[in-house]
Parts: structure tokens; C-alpha cells; sequence
């Protein structure tokens, strides 16, 4: 059933949001001119001035069911977490770290069928992130995408301004901005940086409370896990090892990202050499591997498959994608990842080692948890 006209009136009146708009209308209305994209990116900016001052550490969706397990005292509630969240919230406090959410985490929060345990878990990641969101996985791939172009070819303007690694959890599905095309309001402008405040300040609690919440199918997703069940059985018909798999799977990701991706080599105009040159010197280096942190989000996600791929004793799963994701947008970003146990195991052993290649802190069970925030009391 479709939400109301009175469960949005609701949903208003519990966020408050209709005063929040008139205070931020009497804000920008005395604030100088400024247009919604440049606006966008000074809070970008101000945003990664500020992570820079602690450690960032990512918790799987596994860690904060986990965590919210102590919130609401259940019967599942594993002891080692109350001193874990004891310690977060301590760190958290004083500024040390931030535990930034996702589109991945939102994703799986938003399958939590209980609305009171779902509402406390978005409550604590409220908290530990600060609203603090890393960019969808699409957006972080362009991102990167542009950000090694300008270093292939020496071009200035790579900063988080233009091609964003952060961004807060009211824009987890991308950062979109609403034009108001009534030629006739004269705060048109002023309602665009308006809906930019609104969006950077709306937090998990109040967008999982939302009425009309539907989940979209993912289909590049179940493409993904039908294209690992096939590369799985052409791997047993032809004996490849790992190196020949990652790179068809770098090929076909690549492949799959060409429409979002073509954009940005619109930076390569006016440079010398020809069209096909600047491809060839930006794709060879993410083809062949050469430069892991050159599209460090594709190259995740084509590592941990080609390794489960792998793996003969255990079939691609459809959460595995998921599981793809959350590392795909942590690992390069965050000084620490924790996950599941299978997952860890491959990220941190051959032919993978992502842990070294990223610098990257990555543990699955509670005592590794605690045994990283007591280096950082």
C-alpha cells in the first residue's frame, strides 16, 4: 500500500522538517549568492577537513546488528559488544574515530522488518557516523575514474570538491541536486541550497522512517552473481588460474561501468595525443592490474570475485555482491574494516592481501574489534 498524504504529513511533523526549511530560508537569505554545485562542494570539502582528524573505521552490517543487540538487550546479545560499543562511543566522543555508513549498509538496514530494532540501529549508526556516508559505489567509481585520469596526465583539480569520496547519509543513493525551474521564483537558487542543507542534515533515523520505503531490484547485481556462476564452470572446463580470471573480470566490470565512466574523458580535451592514446594510458594501468588504487572500487569488487570464483567448494551466493560492495567502498578509504569472517579471510590472504595493498586494518570477530580500539584510547 502506498503512503498518504497524512503519513507524510507525520513523517513531517516527527523530523520537524517544514521548520527546518523556514530556518534555512531566513539563513540563505542572508548569506551571499552563491549557486547549489559550488555550494555542494565546499561542504565536501569541510567534510573531508574534518575526517582527516581521526581514524575511520567501517563496521559491516553483521557488527551493527551486533551492536544494537546491547541497545535493545536481546536474548542474542553476544557480552564482547557491550565493551565494543562502550569503546566507540568513548572514541566517538572525543573525536577519534568515525564509522561512516553506506549505500550498502542503508540497503540492508532498510530489509530489517522489525521497526523498533531497525530504528535503534539507525539511531547508534546516527551517532558513531555523524551522518558521515561514503559515496554510492557508482558515483565512487567515477569519482576515482576522474581522479586517475588527472594524475595520468598531470591535470590540477583532483581535489574532494570535484570528484568526492564522502558525502552524508541523506544523499547514500547519490548526490542529486533538485533545479527549481519556475523561471518566475526569484529564490530559485536560494530552494536549491536549501534542499542541499536539508539533505546534508537528514540523518539514517529519519530517512528509515520515510513511508513509501521500496526496495529496487538490483539488477546489475544478479547479472554479476549469474556472470560468477559462469566464469565458475569455464574456469573448471579450462583450468585458468587467478591472474587470467581478475582481468576478465576487471574487462567485464569495465565494460559494464562504460556509460558512467565515458564522462569523464572529457578532462583529456586539448591534451595532446589522440583519443585512442588517452584510453589506452588510462584503461591499460586498471586492465593489467598494474595500479590497484588506480580504480581501487572496481578492483575490489574483480579481485573478491575472481578469488571466490576460486573457491570450487562454495557456490556465488546473491548476497556476495553485497558483501562485494561494502568492501569495495571501505578498503581504500578506511584505516579499518570489519566483516565476516569469510570475507576477511579473503581479503587479508592470497592472491588478494588487500589489508597491505590499501593499508587497511581488516578483523571479522569482536576480540580483533576491541584489540584495534584499545590502539587508539
Amino acid at each position: 500500500m502506498s503512503a498518504t498524504g497524512e503519513d507524510w504529513e507525520r513523517w513531517g511533523e516527527t523530523t520537524g522538517v517544514r521548520e527546518r526549511v523556514q530556518k534555512l530560508v531566513e539563513k540563505h537569505r542572508h548569506a551571499p549568492k552563491t549557486t547549489a554545485g559550488k555550494y555542494l562542494a565546499k561542504k565536501r570539502i569541510e567534510l573531508a577537513r574534518e575526517l582527516e582528524a581521526g581514524q575511520i573505521i567501517y563496521l559491516d552490517t553483521k557488527h551493527w546488528v551486533n551492536l544494537c543487540h546491547v541497545l535493545v538487550q536481546s536474548p542474542k546479545l553476544d557480552p564482547a559488544y557491550n565493551d565494543i560499543l562502550a569503546s566507540l562511543e568513548m572514541l566517538r566522543q572525543k573525536g577519534r574515530i568515525c564509522c561512516p555508513v553506506s549505500s550498502a549498509l542503508f540497503w540492508e538496514l532498510m530489509r530489517q522488518s522489525d521497526t523498533f530494532t531497525r530504528q535503534r540501529t539507525a539511531r547508534i549508526m546516527d551517532f558513531l557516523s555523524g551522518g558521515v556516508c561514503l559515496q554510492n559505489w557508482l558515483d565512487l567509481a567515477k569519482a576515482e575514474f576522474g581522479r586517475h585520469i588527472c594524475r595520468t596526465f598531470h591535470i590540477e583539480g583532483t581535489e574532494e570538491a570535484t570528484f568526492p569520496t564522502w558525502t552524508k547519509v541523506g544523499y547514500w543513493a547519490g548526490e542529486h541536486l533538485f533545479e527549481f525551474r519556475d523561471d518566475a521564483a526569484r529564490d530559485s537558487a536560494l530552494m536549491e541550497t536549501v534542499y542541499i542543507d536539508l539533505h546534508w542534515e537528514m540523518t539514517c533515523e529519519e530517512y528509515q522512517a520515510m513511508p513509501d520505503w521500496i526496495p529496487t531490484p538490483d539488477a546489475f547485481s544478479a547479472a554479476w552473481v549469474a556472470g560468477s556462476e559462469e566464469a565458475k564452470s569455464r574456469l573448471a572446463a579450462l583450468g585458468r588460474g587467478f591472474p587470467d580470471l581478475v582481468r576478465d573480470r576487471r574487462r567485464q566490470l569495465l565494460s559494464a561501468l562504460r556509460g558512467n565512466l565515458s564522462s569523464m574523458y572529457a578532462l583529456c580535451r586539448g591534451l595532446q595525443g589522440s583519443p585512442a592514446d588517452h584510453v589506452a594510458a588510462v584503461l591499460d594501468p586498471i586492465y593489467e592490474g598494474r595500479d590497484p588504487k588506480a580504480l581501487p572500487s572496481l578492483e575490489v569488487v574483480a579481485g573478491l570475485d575472481a578469488a571466490i570464483v576460486l573457491d570450487t567448494a562454495r557456490r556465488v551466493e546473491a548476497n556476495d555482491m553485497e558483501d562485494y560492495l561494502h568492501a569495495a567502498q571501505a578498503l581504500p578509504y578506511c584505516d579499518a574494516l570489519f566483516c565476516d569472517n569469510f570475507m576477511a579471510h579473503k581479503l587479508r590472504n592470497k592472491p588478494l592481501e588487500f589489508g597491505k595493498v590499501y593499508q587497511t586494518e581488516i578483523g571479522s570477530r569482536p576480540e580483533e574489534i576491541l584489540a584495534y580500539l584499545k590502539t587508539l584510547s
